[in-house]
């Protein structure tokens, strides 16, 4: 198994391995058209020239970063494709010289063994303005706030009163 950055033909690929979780609600859907906007994202896992897994690093600035999309076919979990996946990943976000990368899962005890540790939401506004504001389970989210390096500094975000117009970074 190897790593590689994602080119524009993976993003089929791609798309069914998320569609196969999207489906049961493990990950958001993203759309073909998504994928080929963002495939520079995407980091991928051949194994035998065949794709088993990908994810990506979704860049806010250089105070956070997201993991997202993270997926591996079912017949290869277990096997080392995830533990490469976050490697590279972290490889990419140390690159870019972010020092807070955060992931949202339902798995956290797996990120947990990547040195990421459980976070609040509020913490992390970034996310919430741009992607979950416009999720229906905005205030019954599911999903474990996670992060790895040192959070950003803001104002505190008051989730049920939440107005886009008026957030405010402040970095300490």
């Amino acid at each position: 198994m190897l790593t590689r950055n994602a080119i524009l033909p993976d993003a089929q690929q791609i798309h069914a391995l998320i569609n196969g979780y999207s489906q049961s609600g493990t990950l958001l859907p993203r759309s073909l058209p998504e994928l080929y906007e963002n495939v520079r994202d995407f980091i991928v896992v051949e194994d035998e020239g065949k794709i088993i897994g990908c994810g990506a690093l979704h860049l806010y600035g250089p105070h956070l970063t997201e993991v997202r999309s993270i997926a591996v076919f079912p017949q290869y979990k277990g096997k080392g494709a995830g533990r490469l996946l976050i490697d590279a990943l972290m490889i990419e976000a140390e690159r870019q010289h972010v020092s807070c990368v955060c992931l949202f899962t339902r798995i956290p005890d797996f990120f947990g063994h990547f040195g990421f540790r459980t976070a609040t939401r509020q913490e992390l506004p970034d996310k919430i303005y741009k992607d979950c504001i416009n999720c229906p389970k905005l205030h019954a989210c599911d999903e474990v706030a996670m992060v790895r390096g040192e959070l950003p500094k803001y104002e505190t975000v008051d989730l049920n009163h939440l107005n886009p117009n008026e957030f405010v970074r402040i970095r300490a």
